[in-house]
């Protein structure tokens, strides 16, 4: 049962829906530490999230990772079992297998069959509904977190939040201690 951590699987899905275009990144990086000025003279701010950063710090993650701990704790265990005792039994058949009748011996190869399959399929939906679940709670942990950077940067005057894409920046121009502030507010 392979499964990726909550942790990696929305750090991942936050990188894609941050990205910025190679040309951003590049202005971002030839401007100012803290501004940049237009054609016309005028001055704009600019501020850098670590995405990976509120991914993995944020309240709502944590929140999120409980959710799903809980939520599937359960099913994890009994799958476990049921893995447990197959594994007793696949050992049992080998260790007595050659002492055991044949028709003995053929029952129980069929029920391990049978049980393994079933197992299979039982983990698969487990992954899926698992994987599901993890979505749903991307989806909502997403909304909050591109709403709280869209409140701060209205709110502080901002007129460019750049996400993960950027391949430099100084610690002037990093907002994210202040959107993991709003979103442990909020």
């Amino acid at each position: 049962m392979t499964q990726r951590p909550l942790k990696q699987i929305f750090g991942a899905a936050l990188l894609l829906c941050f990205a910025v275009t190679p040309a951003m990144a590049q202005q971002a990086t030839n401007a100012a530490p803290t501004a940049a000025t237009t054609t016309d003279g005028e001055v704009l701010r600019i501020g850098v999230v670590d995405v990976a950063r509120v991914v993995s710090e944020s309240p709502q993650a944590a929140r999120a990772k409980t959710s799903m701990a809980s939520q599937f704790a359960k099913r994890k265990n009994e799958l476990e079992a049921e893995s447990n005792a197959l594994r007793q039994d696949i050992d049992r058949l080998s260790q007595d297998g050659s002492v055991m009748s044949e028709g003995d011996r053929e029952k129980l190869q069929g029920e391990i069959r049978d049980r393994q399959r079933e197992l299979q399929m039982q983990r698969s939906k487990y992954n899926d509904d698992v994987s599901d679940a993890e979505q749903k709670e991307f989806d909502q942990m997403r909304a909050d977190i591109l709403e709280v950077i869209d409140d701060y940067a209205q709110a502080n005057d901002y007129d460019l939040i750049l996400g993960d894409g950027v391949l430099y920046t100084s610690n002037a121009v990093d907002v994210t201690d202040e959107i993991l502030a709003e979103l442990e507010d909020g």
